[in-house]
């Protein structure tokens, strides 16, 4: 890491206006100066003679958020405030923001720093060239950046010292491809010779600690940068991933349960007599009892339960009985079926079948005891079918498992979209 220069008394320069000193530190570079108190922006050329270039009519109150001839720490090394400018876009929506010009304590390298609503980028020059392909979109090893926006600048403001006319750069062309957190910036004269920038998104946090001043004192943060990056930033593909095959793994094990792991233990059909003739207001059919049957284990049970209703219906409260404990399990299915035809067209209601789900059910010798309800109209008997699974498996807890397993991923995920959406919609070259 580059140690920091000593310190210095930074020389000095009066402006041609008002004659307010100037103070500066790159001595051998910097020849552009704006003014503070005046607001003059001049050319202090080698000899000694000023040029003045442009009065500024309009300039952002005082205090800057970083003051100038201050230094702070990025990236372990050492840059000083030398210079300031408040800019916006030629043409388009009124768009201002503010750049800072940084000067590298020991190698004298300039970088920017600028902020818009509160979204701050470190810009630094790159020796690279890149060329864009006809959708706008820049590729390379590691990163794909996509065309974000294209304008002219408009010095409103500066202040400092600069080693170039910045007035000169309302001629450029910019344009800026965005590969959250990182921007590519091209500058483009009127010669259509090229000059890159690489720009890194910084949290405010970061530059206020930096800069050695309360966050407060920085401008605060509004909607979505160019380049922030979106919620769960670099751990969101792995977050995604790891709860995609989550998923698919408990999806695999229900059906692996389903299919393997359920153990039919009872499985009979049952006939309820008909009513006795001058019994047909009485739903009540005699009680039905079934053989034994053994539960291997402890844990859930399935009694499916299927009848020959037919424009009728059926509903039978049974109860599961260990022959050991006298514990019971009661519960309850209605069943019923009705077709027809009407205008033409048949058609068809409810269901001959339904199954409930009993937990915790302890191994040992059971029985089922069924109390049938039949329709009184129909004055005829009523066949139904029970099937008894034990180790179930219930489709509601892969669904619950689920929903936990997803339900984080899925709130990242819409924020996530939320936060492009946002993006894109300052941009003329959105998705």
């Amino acid at each position: 890491m580059s140690q920091p220069a000593p310190a210095f008394a930074p020389a000095a320069v009066r402006c041609p206006h008002c004659g307010r000193e100037i103070r500066y530190f790159d001595v051998q570079q910097s020849t552009f100066f704006g003014c503070p108190e005046c607001h003059t922006f001049f050319e202090q050329a080698a000899g000694g003679a000023s040029k003045q270039l442009r009065r500024f009519k309009q300039y952002p109150k005082p205090p800057r958020p970083l003051a100038l001839g201050s230094t702070g720490q990025l990236a372990g090394e050492t840059y000083r405030v030398t210079g300031y400018q408040w800019r916006c876009e030629a043409k388009g929506p009124d768009y201002r923001w503010e750049e800072f010009q940084l000067r590298h304590e020991t190698t004298g390298a300039s970088r920017q720093l600028a902020v818009y609503q509160g979204h701050w980028l470190l810009i630094e020059p790159t020796a690279e060239q890149y060329k864009p392909d006809k959708e706008g979109s820049i590729t390379t090893t590691e990163h794909n950046f996509q065309l974000y926006n294209r304008y002219s600048p408009r010095v409103l403001y500066a202040e400092g010292e600069f080693d170039w006319n910045i007035l000169a750069d309302e001629s450029l062309k910019i344009s800026e491809y965005i590969d959250p957190p990182q921007m590519l910036v091209r500058e483009r004269n009127a010669s259509k010779h090229d000059t890159w920038y690489l720009a890194r998104h910084l949290e405010p946090a970061e530059v206020a600690e930096a800069f050695s001043v309360p966050l407060t004192q920085l401008p605060d943060r509004n909607g979505v940068g160019a380049a922030q990056p979106a919620p769960g930033g670099t751990a969101w593909p792995q977050l995604r991933t790891a709860a995609l095959l989550m998923a698919l793994l408990v999806v695999l094990t229900h059906v692996a349960l389903m299919k393997w792991g359920n153990e039919t233990v009872f499985n009979q059909e049952f006939v309820s007599p008909a009513p006795a003739p001058g019994a047909l207001e009485v739903p009540e059919r005699p009680m039905q009892v079934s053989p034994s049957f053994t539960v291997p284990g402890t844990g859930a049970l399935t009694v499916d339960l299927w009848a020959s209703v037919d424009n009728s219906w059926v509903e039978i409260p049974y109860a599961l009985v260990n022959e050991q404990t006298g514990q019971q399990f009661a519960a309850t299915s209605s069943l019923e079926h009705y077709s027809g035809v009407e205008g033409g067209e048949s058609w068809q209601e409810g269901n001959r079948e339904a199954a409930t789900l009993l937990n915790q059910v302890p191994a040992g010798r059971y029985h089922l005891n069924f109390y049938p309800l039949a329709d009184p109209v129909k004055a005829e008997q009523v066949q139904f079918r029970a099937t008894v699974q034990a180790r179930a498996t219930a489709g509601s807890n892969a669904v619950l498992a689920l929903v936990l397993l997803l339900l984080y991923p899925a709130y990242m995920y819409f924020r996530r979209a939320a936060h492009e959406n946002t993006r894109w919609s300052n941009s003329d070259f959105g998705p």
